[in-house]
C-alpha cells in the first residue's frame, strides 16, 4: 500500500468549510488540514475542536496573503506580479508571516506541522526565501514539513505546470537543500468546474506515489463570497462516498500523515 497524504485547505474560512473538514477527519478521511490562522473565527470557534484530530492528522498553516476576511488584501494577480518584479516589501512578508504562525500556536497550543499557501503564495520568488528563513529561525528543533506543488506526474498540462514554473519547482530544490521535509509529488490541481469530481481523482491516484500530496477542498455546504463554493460540495461528497474508498483499495494506496513518512 501506498502511503499518501490528502490535505484538505482553507480550514476557518466559513463554518460550511469547516463543518466539512472536521466530519471528514472523524471518518479518517482525510490525513492534513491547512488552516487560516487570522480567519476571524480561528481562535474562538475553528480551532478548539481541531486540537481532537492532532495525532490522527498533519495541521498546519495555510499562509496568507491575499484573502483579506472582508478587509482589501492584494489579489492573486498582484502578488504575482509584485514577485516576479522583485517589488515586493519582504520584511512586511516577514512579519505577516510570524503574525500568522503566532496566530496558529495560540489557536492550535503547539507548532504547526506543516505550511503551504493559500493560492500556493509560499512558493513566489521572495516569499520562498523568508519561509525557510522564518522556519530556521522558529523551528530548529521542530520537524516541520512544507508543501510544494511539482506535478506528481510531469506529462500533466495546464495549471500543474504553471505552478511548477511559478515557484513550484524551485522551492521543492531550495527545500532540499536547506534538508526542509516536503511531499513527493503534488495532485489536486484542476479547474474546480467538474461534476465528476471521482474521474479527476482517479487520474491523481493513477499516478501515486509513497508521499504524493493531494489538495483537496471540501465543504458541507456552499457559502457567498467563495468563488469556488459549489465544487467544494461536490468534493465533500465524494469523500463521504464508498467510492472514494473503493478508489483507494483499488489504486492501493492509503491515506497517512506526511510527517510519519518523513520520520
Amino acid at each position: 500500500m501506498k502511503p499518501i497524504a490528502l490535505c484538505s485547505d482553507d480550514y476557518a474560512q466559513n463554518p460550511g468549510i469547516d463543518a466539512g473538514i472536521l466530519e471528514l477527519l472523524a471518518v479518517g478521511r482525510l490525513s492534513a488540514v491547512s488552516c487560516f490562522s487570522t480567519a476571524p473565527n480561528w481562535l474562538s470557534i475553528s480551532a478548539p475542536p481541531l486540537r481532537a484530530y492532532r495525532e490522527q492528522a498533519d495541521i498546519g498553516l495555510h499562509f496568507n496573503l491575499t484573502e483579506g476576511f472582508g478587509a482589501n488584501a492584494p489579489s492573486l494577480n498582484t502578488v504575482i506580479l509584485r514577485s516576479l518584479l522583485r517589488s515586493m516589501d519582504l520584511r512586511k512578508v516577514e512579519l505577516e508571516l510570524e503574525r500568522q504562525l503566532d496566530a496558529f500556536e495560540d489557536g492550535f497550543g503547539q507548532a504547526p506541522d506543516f505550511i503551504d499557501g493559500h493560492q500556493h503564495v509560499h512558493q513566489f520568488a521572495g516569499v520562498r526565501q523568508i519561509l525557510l528563513k522564518v522556519i530556521k529561525r522558529r523551528y530548529a528543533d521542530h520537524a516541520i514539513w512544507v508543501r510544494n506543488t511539482v506535478p506528481a506526474n510531469s506529462e500533466w498540462n495546464g495549471k500543474p505546470q504553471i505552478l511548477k514554473y511559478l515557484g513550484g519547482q524551485s522551492l521543492a530544490k531550495d527545500l532540499q537543500n536547506a534538508r526542509v521535509a516536503s511531499n513527493n509529488g503534488f495532485a489536486g490541481v484542476y479547474g474546480f468546474d467538474q461534476e465528476d469530481y471521482a474521474a479527476c481523482f482517479k487520474v491523481w491516484l493513477d499516478a501515486a506515489q509513497a508521499g504524493m500530496l493531494i489538495m483537496c477542498h471540501p465543504a458541507t455546504e456552499a457559502y457567498p463570497d467563495d468563488e469556488i463554493a459549489q465544487q467544494r460540495v461536490v468534493e465533500y461528497r465524494f469523500f463521504q462516498s464508498e467510492k472514494f474508498e473503493q478508489m483507494l483499495a483499488a489504486t492501493q494506496t492509503k491515506l497517512e500523515r506526511l510527517s510519519l513518512q518523513n520520520a
